[in-house]
């Protein structure tokens, strides 16, 4: 029995109508819809998994192998029954000969990723549920981006992005840019001919990067400042290419796409074709699916522990209020205080009619409460 199937759940899934996978015919050229899409999700579901395209991909094409096989709604959807998956696009084009490319920056991409997120959860009452990012290339930064945003906003149901998170799968990000991050300039000089081309993502991809290097102190201070302060963490793998680009070479070589406190593992193809499997025997699929299984069933076995309350306010209305609620009502503490003062009074009214013998060895009178928390991201 393949090891997927341990969850012992029913496999009806809600896949959505296969549509035609739009391939573009230029190579660094995107072509497709933005915004979030859902693949498929399960009758049980406990879990969402997003998948974050990287420069010159779209939501659909960066996944599919051949123009035909879209493997995580045509192959991951099925071993993992119990999940919701989702693909998120945006523009990250740099060549187009009819449309401008985009002007928006990382941390654009990363605000529209946690909103279009955060409102897709909170509208199907699952912003409770953890989550798990797939990403690629560049789309490791707007995944980053989005999680600071989330840490620094004040709606609740954006923050709540951050805490729910269990993990991130990073496919050729440049943690520390790339000496091939200037690959693409000469197409891009070449289609200022025709329009305005996207530049500031290009540069960001660079080496000494000002802006990738504060991105990346920024996500990491953040990242250590939970684990210190909050006792909670983001399980992170790293996956990084092995095969140079015809013409180019390595785009992320290994030392920018691994980050050393993390564990990571390579996939046996270049940067662009790292992302695209051939069917459920690829070696880099067998790879990433198994990752993304064992973190969906450390999710699963924890969900089987006690319930904690991890309801998360839906509005800002809600957040206002929930304080005003707890104060209307006694604490557990105080309810307790309560309940063993009233409890010795009545034994006090008692001993002053019927002394109590401790029979020679002392009396005891009292209560003990135990408490129990846990993460959904413990390891």
């Amino acid at each position: 029995m393949p090891v997927w199937d341990v969850f012992n759940r029913k496999k009806s899934r809600k896949v959505q109508d296969e549509e035609p996978i739009e391939q573009t015919k230029q190579p660094f050229s995107t072509a497709g819809d933005y915004g979030l899409k859902e693949l498929a999700e399960g009758d049980q579901a406990i879990l969402d998994i997003v998948f974050v395209h990287g420069l010159t991909g779209n939501r659909e094409t960066t996944w599919t192998y051949n123009k035909t096989l879209f493997w995580p709604r045509d192959l991951l959807a099925q071993e993992l029954p119990n999940v919701r998956i989702l693909t998120f696009g945006y523009d990250a084009d740099i060549v187009g000969v009819l449309n401008t490319a985009g002007s928006n920056t990382i941390r654009d991409h990363g605000k529209s990723l946690a909103q279009d997120l955060s409102m897709r959860r909170v509208r199907t009452q699952t912003n409770d549920r953890p989550i798990i990012f797939v990403a690629h290339s560049l789309g490791g930064l707007v995944v980053e981006q989005a999680l600071l945003i989330a840490r620094g906003t004040s709606q609740p149901h954006v923050k709540s992005l951050l805490p729910s998170t269990v993990g991130i799968a990073f496919m050729g990000t440049p943690h520390l840019g790339s000496n091939k991050a200037d690959w693409a300039s000469p197409i891009t000089r070449l289609s200022n001919l025709l329009r305005k081309t996207n530049q500031e993502i290009v540069a960001v991809l660079k080496p000494g990067s000002e802006m990738l290097a504060n991105l990346q102190q920024e996500f990491h201070t953040m990242l250590e400042d939970r684990r210190r302060n909050e006792g909670k963490w983001v399980d992170i793998f790293c996956f990084y290419e092995e095969v140079a680009y015809p013409g180019i070479g390595e785009i992320v070589p290994r030392q920018s796409a691994i980050l050393r406190e993390y564990p990571n593992a390579s996939i046996h193809q270049n940067h662009s074709d790292m992302t695209k499997f051939s069917g459920e025997t690829d070696t880099g699929y067998v790879r990433v699916r198994d990752q993304l299984w064992l973190w969906v069933d450390a999710v699963n076995k924890n969900k089987k522990k006690p319930e904690v309350d991890t309801h998360v306010p839906q509005t800002q209305l809600e957040a206002e209020d929930a304080p005003q609620a707890a104060a209307s009502e006694p604490r557990s503490s105080e309810r307790s205080q309560q309940y063993d003062q009233n409890e010795c009074s009545r034994a006090n009214r008692q001993n002053e009619r019927n002394p109590i013998s401790s029979g020679g060895g002392a009396i005891f009178m009292g209560n003990v409460r135990a408490g129990r928390d846990f993460t959904y991201n413990q390891s």
